[in-house]
């Protein structure tokens, strides 16, 4: 581990910096568990904390200067979601689109195919917020940035099924789309994220590699809820931080 990040008055590296959405939760937990100090700030838990006064999101003055304070590494899990919100689940006009990086994998034959363009607009309107946080995160924060891979899909869509917070899917049927058109999603998703990241000094850190099995889903082990993963993911996030700070 890098000790360039050293508390100035404790003399010893500080508490690693987690901040962001619903996903910090598996990698807090999984600190909590192995007794490895972090700050973790979900935003989830943290009502009020981001402004919306103006034409971009912004943190109350409170949270900046706890930013601007931090004098380590910064690891972001802002968003992450958006893949989800759009096709974790079959839209009333069901869809589906041929993966630019992927054209063989299979689509929905009940589906009406869209361009890929389309669907990427569409998906982009729906990060706009969270790559503007992000870009607030990296303005404020003087240390290294990276932000972490949202988790990638589970594809047995039959036990997510009894898992997924439905609430958070109003006006979408009550069906698990096909894993191919959900995989795609958190692929362009993840392009996404990393095309901001390139221009804006922020690291992608992909997902751990541990974590998906052979056609690229999510294993077993480190299934959650079906809309995230569970401790032993963050616990394998946890050790990438560490790695990286």
């Amino acid at each position: 581990m890098r000790m360039g990040w050293l508390n100035p008055r404790a003399g010893k590296p500080g508490p690693l910096l987690c901040i962001g959405h619903s996903h910090v939760a598996c990698v807090a937990r999984a600190a909590e568990a192995a007794g490895i100090p972090l700050t973790a700030l979900n935003f989830w838990e943290m009502p009020g904390a981001i402004l919306h006064d103006g034409d971009a999101p912004r943190f109350t003055p409170s949270l900046e200067q706890q930013l601007q304070q931090h004098r380590g590494p910064v690891f972001s899990m802002v968003g992450g979601a958006a893949h989800g919100v759009l096709g974790m689940l079959v839209h009333p006009r069901r869809f589906d689109f041929v993966s630019p990086a992927r054209p063989e994998l299979p689509l929905d034959p009940a589906a009406e195919l869209l361009p890929a363009s389309a669907v990427r607009s569409v998906l982009a309107s729906l990060m706009t917020e969270y790559l503007a946080l992000m870009l607030q995160i990296r303005r404020l924060c003087s240390g290294p940035m990276f932000h972490l891979e949202s988790p990638p899909p589970y594809a047995d869509g039959v036990r997510m099924h009894a898992d997924v917070p439905w609430g958070m899917f109003p006006g979408m049927c009550r069906e698990i789309s096909p894993a191919p058109l959900r995989y795609k999603l958190w692929r362009l998703h993840s392009q996404i994220v990393r095309e901001g990241c390139d221009g804006a000094d922020v690291t992608f850190v992909p997902c751990p590699p541990e974590s998906v099995d052979d056609t690229g889903f999510m294993r077993e082990p480190y299934y959650g809820d079906g809309a995230h993963a569970n401790a032993a993911y963050g616990a394998l996030v946890l050790e990438q931080m560490r790695r990286l700070a």
